[in-house]
Parts: structure tokens; C-alpha cells; sequence
């Protein structure tokens, strides 16, 4: 299990790359809300997320690839509730800058995310 946390955490990285090169492209260049930024951005990491960690973190070459995408989806978009819940809490009702608000959610959403998918979507 160390080092399917190692793996998680390596695709966790380049997806936080991802989701929050797209918040901020999608924020300071576009002017989107930061709720509708942070969606479009979390969404595109996850399919990234699913990809890699379905081959390389939990090597399921076999299974239900539909099955456990629409599985990792809804895993992901309780994680997503998770972030946007403290995106905007810490953003806009605390108001402190977006990235730190992201940032704070990362753990949280890390947490769940790969419990959720070890024992839940990728199970063997």
C-alpha cells in the first residue's frame, strides 16, 4: 500500500500542476468565478487522475474501464464538493487569496480521494 500512496501522491502532484495552472488561466486571464473555475479546473485533473492512476497506481488493466471511470467520478465529485465547500469558504467568506484556499483544500481532498478509490473503484 506505501507505494500505491507514493504513486497517488506523484499523480496528485502532476494534477495539482494541472488544476491549478487551469484555475489561474481560467481566473486571471478569462475573469471566471472562482467556483466555475475551480470545477472546470478539478475536472480536467481528474480524468488525467483516472487514467494514470487505473495503469500505474493500481494497475487494473482488466475490470469494467466505463464501470470504474463512472465510480472514480463520483468518488471525484465528492472530492470536488470538498474543494469547492473550502475554496469558497476560505476565498470568498474568509477571504483569503484563492491559491491558499486551494492549497488548504489539497489534503482533505487527497485524503478522501485515495481511500475512496483504493477501496471502492480500483479494488481487486
Amino acid at each position: 500500500m506505501f507505494r500505491q500512496v507514493v504513486k497517488f501522491g506523484i499523480v496528485g502532484a502532476v494534477n495539482t500542476i494541472i488544476d491549478f495552472g487551469i484555475l489561474n488561466l481560467l481566473i486571471s486571464v478569462f475573469g471566471w468565478s472562482i467556483l466555475l473555475a475551480n470545477t472546470i479546473s478539478f475536472s480536467v485533473a481528474v480524468i488525467n487522475s483516472f487514467l494514470f492512476n487505473k495503469y500505474w497506481t493500481f494497475r487494473q488493466r482488466g475490470g469494467n474501464t466505463y464501470q470504474q471511470l463512472a465510480g472514480f467520478v463520483l468518488v471525484a465529485l465528492v472530492g470536488l464538493g470538498l474543494s469547492d465547500l473550502l475554496v469558497y469558504y476560505f476565498s470568498d467568506i474568509v477571504g483569503w487569496n484563492y491559491n491558499l484556499a486551494k492549497l488548504l483544500s489539497i489534503p482533505v481532498v487527497f485524503i478522501w480521494n485515495f481511500f475512496a478509490s483504493k477501496k471502492l473503484v480500483f479494488k481487486k
